[in-house]
């Protein structure tokens, strides 16, 4: 066991390391590209790649290493890639603005390869204005969701396995959650509100995937055709992903896996 421990441990400080090595790397090569470009496009692609990317996955494996806590990490995480949307859509706004109406092209010529759909031009203003609106929590939600999958692969490959079924996120980002319903409540920071409810979703939609593995998991393993098509309809119905997130976030309070009973007869354990 210890053995097991201190090898994973070697992993966790390897990876780690070529993180860093590689993040230093192509921060000097990004930086030479944009100081040269000198567009400010190419500037954001460098803030996205480095400190959304970059130092997000490295803050992840960080935490990962010191803590072994899974719950811990997505939390500190989320809290970082949120604080980074939000300062990305703050000072790339012109620039965000003008690489969408430079897409009107892109869209139109979607347009007439499918007629079927029958949109206008309205129809490219919206997607535009919905995109411009809602780009923080297009890029947040995608940064978190990759961290996490990027964590499964790691997980199953590992030697100590972290237990993602009891995956509990903490008590404090309920506090969070409730601050971005009081944003979308006001008409001035609606918009804010909903991005951030959007990213706070996808956190807890990884809990609520955690209970429901917890109680179907055993039996999903064995019948894999069946998780396939499981998986499938979830991902293309909304409705469902909703309710995972509201099982996820009503776990907070009820605990449906009985984590605190089980947490408090480890605790009691003397052996």
């Amino acid at each position: 066991m210890l053995f097991s421990i201190a090898y994973s441990g070697k992993i966790w400080y390897q990876t780690l390391r070529q993180q860093i090595i590689a993040l230093v790397s192509f921060s000097v090569i990004i930086i030479a590209v944009a100081f040269f470009e000198h567009d400010s496009a190419v500037w954001l692609n460098a803030c996205d790649a480095l400190i959304g990317v970059g130092l997000g996955s490295v803050l992840f494996i960080l935490i990962l290493k010191q803590r072994m806590d899974i719950n811990k990490a997505l939390a500190l995480v989320l809290v970082y890639e949120i604080g980074y949307c939000f300062f990305r859509n703050w000072i790339f706004a012109p620039t965000l603005a003008s690489l969408y109406q430079q897409m009107a092209p892109m869209y139109e010529t979607y347009l007439k390869r499918i007629p079927a759909f029958k949109l206008n031009q309205d129809t490219i203003t919206w997607i535009q204005q919905f995109m411009l609106r809602y780009q923080s929590a297009i890029w947040g939600s995608i940064q978190l969701a990759g961290i996490f999958f990027g964590f499964l692969l790691f997980n199953k490959t590992s030697l100590m396995k972290l237990p993602v079924r009891l995956i509990k996120l903490p008590y404090a980002l309920v506090f969070l959650m409730i601050a971005a319903m009081g944003l979308s409540l006001y008409p001035v920071t609606r918009i804010w509100g909903i991005n951030l409810l959007i990213c706070m979703s996808i956190i807890y939609l990884i809990q609520g995937t955690a209970v429901l593995s917890f109680a179907w998991g055993d039996f999903f393993s064995k019948a894999r055709l069946l998780r396939t098509f499981l998986i499938m309809a979830i991902i293309l119905n909304y409705p469902i992903l909703i309710l995972i997130a509201l099982i996820g976030l009503l776990d907070v309070w009820f605990d449906f896996r009985k984590i605190t009973l089980m947490e408090e007869k480890h605790e009691s354990n003397i052996n």
